[in-house]
């Protein structure tokens, strides 16, 4: 990302926000005021697809920043993690850059730490990039929207390209594919992006927590890769 190039943050609530979120949010602003054009949030509306929505839109037509950072409210967002996810991103060779945070399935009794990052598979379907390379920019098939930087071209692209009739939520859509698969917001917004031509890239070394009913990080990850296989565990994402 250019040094005079600006980010809005944005994130969706329901009220209350995670603790250690706030943290994070402080200190960014504080400590990378020159590099933060406006800071945004939007009020739960009980549909997370809809509040995604608001947030492009909002960024697209109330703010003037490059790029757009979307961040949940039960993430742990160090400052060195968000300086590596803007010195990867780049307007034309990489337009879409998330960072690393996990997801939590259960499997049986013991808990799976679930890489939000997604690579394709042969037969077209997608699976969480396990054994993914460490601190290390790679290029992706989809990925979460819990801590994502998107510059707004693409944004733009998307918009100007959709109908007229669904502009102002063409970017967040989920529903059911393939019987009773469901698919998820986020990995639509993938799909879009990559076929309006835009590549889709991760930083692994961009880390965020995830707090659920307890902080998922990359050593408990790496504790369940040592001694499970790739690929397995997933029963609850299919």
């Amino acid at each position: 990302m250019k040094k005079d190039e600006k980010v809005t943050i944005a994130f969706a609530h329901d009220v209350v926000v995670d603790t250690e979120f706030a943290l994070s949010m402080m200190e960014i602003v504080r400590q990378r005021s020159s590099r933060i054009g406006s800071y945004h949030c939007v009020e739960g509306t009980g549909l997370l697809t809809k509040s995604r929505n608001i947030i492009v839109q909002h960024f697209l037509d109330q703010t003037t920043s490059d790029w757009l950072l979307m961040i949940d409210t039960d993430q742990r967002v160090p400052l060195q993690s968000f300086d590596t996810l803007i010195q990867a991103a780049d307007k034309n060779k990489r337009p879409v850059v998330s960072g690393l945070v996990f997801a939590a399935v259960w499997n049986g009794l013991s808990l799976r730490p679930v890489p939000a990052i997604f690579i394709q598979q042969p037969d077209g379907g997608i699976l969480p990039y396990d054994n993914y390379p460490k601190n290390s920019i790679v290029e992706i098939a989809a990925c979460g929207a819990a801590y994502l930087l998107i510059h707004r071209r693409v944004l733009e692209e998307i918009r100007e390209k959709s109908n007229p009739d669904t502009r102002n939520w063409c970017w967040f859509q989920d529903g059911p594919i393939n019987g009773n698969r469901w698919l998820s917001e986020d990995l639509t917004f993938s799909a879009r992006v990559r076929e309006h031509g835009f590549k889709i890239h991760a930083h692994t070394g961009a880390l965020a927590g995830h707090h659920k009913t307890m902080w998922l990080e990359e050593p408990m990850y790496d504790a369940w890769a040592a001694s499970n296989q790739a690929g397995t565990g997933l029963e609850q994402l299919m």
